[in-house]
């Protein structure tokens, strides 16, 4: 039975998809019993895709040097918390600044952007933006936010696999996208226009070669184990066999 191979490179990672489809199904061959997901299951499927575009997206461009920025809200006694609306106009105002900035540094603002509202009600800001001086983020965010300008930098590590922090971020947008509080943000995330966005490289492998169930490392990569995923039965596949995985270059 011939399987499709789906192959993205982004930045240092090569990702790596096997399945099998009803497109090319071979008589003889059978799929799960379930194959029309729950809705349980079609929501882990959509935060899975999710993950995998936000991960292949950062991987692609970003890297060592650049950063995971929080700008924070100060909570005082006796005040409402920001709603909604007044976070969404924050944000506006301070990539409005930030845009201002990297054009008199000569450089393009690239970023990828989720809000927060967490357990306690504590409003957040969480983006990845290409590296500039952290002093100009303290003062976009003091012009955004009436003065206050409590920003914490965390630089991004020299792997080029940004898996974690994309699934940090699509965890937040999970949690926001629940008919009784409504979505923060009319996607799962906002992204500025300039990123690279990979394509994958689609084969169709022919049914004389066995498929490949185990993940193989190639010259120069080794296989990041967390994220090595397979199966008989999928929802996701259309209840066939599947195998993903990705490579990270090795230094």
């Amino acid at each position: 039975m011939p399987y499709i191979e789906r192959t993205t490179r982004a930045g240092k990672t090569i990702e790596v998809e096997r399945y099998f489809t009803s497109r090319y199904k071979k008589q003889g061959i059978k799929r799960g019993d379930k194959v029309k997901p729950t809705k349980e299951e079609q929501k882990k499927v959509n935060t899975r895709q999710a993950e995998r575009k936000l991960r292949i997206l950062m991987n692609a461009n970003y890297g060592y040097g650049d950063y995971h920025v929080v700008l924070d809200y100060i909570r005082v006694k006796g005040e409402e918390p920001r709603s909604r609306e007044q976070m969404r106009q924050d944000i506006n105002v301070f990539l409005r600044e930030l845009r201002k900035e990297y054009k008199k540094a000569g450089q393009e603002l690239k970023y990828i952007h989720v809000m927060e509202i967490g357990e306690k009600g504590a409003r957040h800001h969480h983006l990845v933006i290409n590296q500039i001086d952290t002093k100009i983020l303290q003062q976009c965010w003091y012009k955004a936010y009436e003065g206050h300008n409590r920003v914490k930098v965390f630089p991004l590590d020299d792997s080029g696999n940004y898996a974690k922090l994309a699934s940090y971020f699509i965890k937040y947008t999970d949690k926001h996208r629940t008919k009784e509080d409504g979505a923060l943000q009319g996607k799962r995330w906002n992204c500025s226009k300039n990123l690279v966005r990979p394509e994958p490289e689609i084969k169709i492998i022919s049914n004389r070669e066995y498929f490949k169930a185990e993940p193989k490392a190639i010259k120069g990569y080794y296989v990041d184990k967390d994220s090595v995923s397979s199966g008989q039965h999928s929802p996701e596949y259309y209840g066939y066999g599947y195998l993903r995985y990705t490579l990270v270059k090795l230094e």
